[in-house]
């Protein structure tokens, strides 16, 4: 059995033509003029979800962001440094003065899954005192860090970011 060119394009277009009813693809006049219609909607729909591929966060990196007390516009500015180590993670944190940090000290960090922990300890007269304990979690890939202060009366929130 010997099939020619003309045989398969016919027996091609014949079964398109079958499946025209239910793919919305159909035949204008000869065989070889077809047209297909596009749902724009459904493509923009599918197009619009684009998961974001992230690594697993780390808390090593150098931070700077800002502590607020809830509804108030006065921040107080926070750098952090922590460089890679033993967990948990130990480093350097201060409140940027002009000249001068206002105050700094030891930060200790601690992660578990997308929660983030951080101790603030300050050296005044030469022994370590916890300031205070922030405490919140990954945001933007790890990128940012937002959450509260967490031994205070007032309501102080944190946003960090890594510089």
């Amino acid at each position: 059995m010997k099939l020619s060119i003309k045989s398969i394009a016919l027996a091609t277009m014949m079964t398109v033509s079958t499946v025209s009813v239910s793919t919305g693809l159909g035949l204008l006049g000869k065989i070889s003029a077809a047209s297909a219609q596009t749902n724009y909607a459904q493509i923009n729909r599918q197009l619009q979800f684009q998961p974001q591929i992230c690594a697993k966060p780390s808390i090593i990196a150098n931070w700077k962001g800002i502590i607020v007390a809830a509804g108030d516009d006065a921040a107080t500015y926070l750098e952090i440094s922590i460089p890679s180590g033993k967990a948990p993670q130990q480093g350097t944190w201060k409140f940027p003065g002009e000249s001068e940090p206002l105050d700094q000290g030891k930060a200790i960090a601690s992660v578990q899954g997308n929660t983030v922990t951080l101790e603030l300890w300050s050296n005044n007269s030469g022994s370590l005192k916890k300031i205070s304990t922030l405490q919140g979690n990954f945001q933007d890939c790890g990128s940012k860090i937002s959450g509260k202060l967490l031994n205070t009366k007032t309501n102080f929130v944190f946003n960090l970011a890594k510089f």
